[in-house]
């Protein structure tokens, strides 16, 4: 009888827990993401033990410009890390710090305010260096509604910064003694 009631537990538990787990998604080369959390409090609760969050992860090659912008029925939240989050249920995540995902430890990069419910959506202009990153969508109402589904659209943008190389100053002298020198030659 206890083996039965242990296999059911397991079963009952490893149904559970893959479906209740909050989305990872690999941003699509475009930048754009259609998808939905449930609950509008997700993200400012930082509720991991449901569908209440997505994490999107990417990863940079160069150092870039970053955006993100949110489009939904509610208000959204928005965080972004440095690091790729590879496990997400149950995680001690933060909406506005650090957190680990009991393999990796995320570092908190730029994010919405968590103490503004009801405002965010967006980051903007944030400038990245070379690696993985994770970006932690959600629900930022503070109604706390937790069993509605909704829809989102997300539009990521991220822009590659050429950099400009500097002239050498001992370069730039030396040209203008020069031409001061043949100035003056020509003169005199």
């Amino acid at each position: 009888m206890k083996a039965i009631f242990t296999s059911i537990f397991a079963v009952v538990a490893i149904v559970c827990s893959a479906s209740a787990s909050a989305s990872i998604i690999a941003l699509p080369a475009d930048g754009v993401v259609a998808d939905s959390v449930v609950g509008d409090s997700g993200w400012l609760n930082e509720d991991t033990f449901g569908d209440a969050i997505d994490f999107i992860t990417f990863e940079i090659a160069e150092k870039s410009m970053f955006s993100a912008n949110t489009d939904a029925l509610i208000s959204m939240g928005i965080s972004l890390y440095q690091g790729m989050l590879t496990n997400d249920f149950a995680i001690p995540f933060s909406n506005s710090g650090d957190f680990t995902d009991l393999f990796t430890n995320l570092l908190y990069v730029a994010g919405d305010n968590p103490f503004l419910p009801g405002f965010g959506g967006s980051i903007s202009n944030v400038m990245l260096e070379a690696g993985s990153y994770t970006l932690a969508i959600g629900g930022n109402e503070g109604f706390f509604d937790i069993f509605t589904e909704y829809a989102y659209n997300l539009d990521v943008m991220i822009e590659e910064i050429q950099e400009v190389p500097e002239p050498s100053a001992f370069f730039l002298l030396f040209f203008g003694l020069a031409g001061l020198l043949a100035a003056r030659k020509q003169q005199g």
